[in-house]
């Protein structure tokens, strides 16, 4: 009798400890399982994190490249800009202290490329002092004349010498309608304004 207790107790021990043995097991397997899905959730977490950071670097750096590229562009326009500026100051000075035959031929073609332009009329005409010899009435029916030959004749001119022009003519007819800015200034801000152009489109 004793023996069958025994072997009964021994019996239940035995399933109790398999079933035991079995909830540890699938514990451990569950523990496992969360362990893994935990480390994989965080790696996933971890991986989409440096993503963001990264492309949040990326941006940063792409504005610092475009910030540095449009400054340096800025500074390499102004340069352009003063080195443009100081030619053509350079080229006006030099104009201006021309003398002589050269400078009656340059006034000569500005005069009668304005009167081709303008035609015949009744114009101010003014020049720089320095001019105010060669630049008269009789020169400038003259210039008429050669360019638009009989009909120049119906041209009448009055001149006016002015300290702020260094050099060339300026047109201005009578009656206001009418204007050519033949001066060396305009001349070289019209070139300077074609270089500008020209080196935009490069």
């Amino acid at each position: 009798m004793e023996n069958q207790e025994e072997r009964l107790r021994q019996e239940i021990l035995a399933d109790a400890r398999k079933k035991a043995e079995r909830i540890a097991a699938k514990a451990d397997t569950e523990r496992e399982q969360a362990l893994q899905q935990f480390k994989q959730e965080h790696e996933q977490k971890r991986q989409s994190h440096l993503a963001e950071v990264r492309q949040e670097a990326a941006r940063q750096v792409r504005s610092i490249q475009n910030s540095i590229g449009m400054e340096i562009r800025r500074r390499w326009l102004n340069k352009r800009e003063e080195a443009i500026n100081e030619f053509f100051q350079t080229v006006l000075s030099q104009a201006g202290e021309c003398s002589g035959k050269r400078r009656q031929e340059s006034l000569c073609f500005l005069a009668e490329e304005a009167l081709q332009a303008l035609s015949t009329g009744a114009y101010l005409v003014e020049c720089a002092k320095a001019d105010a010899a060669l630049v008269t009435e009789d020169w400038l029916f003259e210039r008429a004349i050669a360019v638009l030959g009989d009909k120049g004749r119906s041209c009448a001119f009055s001149v006016n010498p002015r300290q702020e022009i260094s050099g060339g003519l300026r047109f201005q007819a009578r009656d206001g309608s009418l204007s050519f800015d033949n001066t060396y200034r305009n001349r070289l801000n019209d070139l300077r304004d074609i270089l500008r152009r020209r080196l935009a489109e490069e």
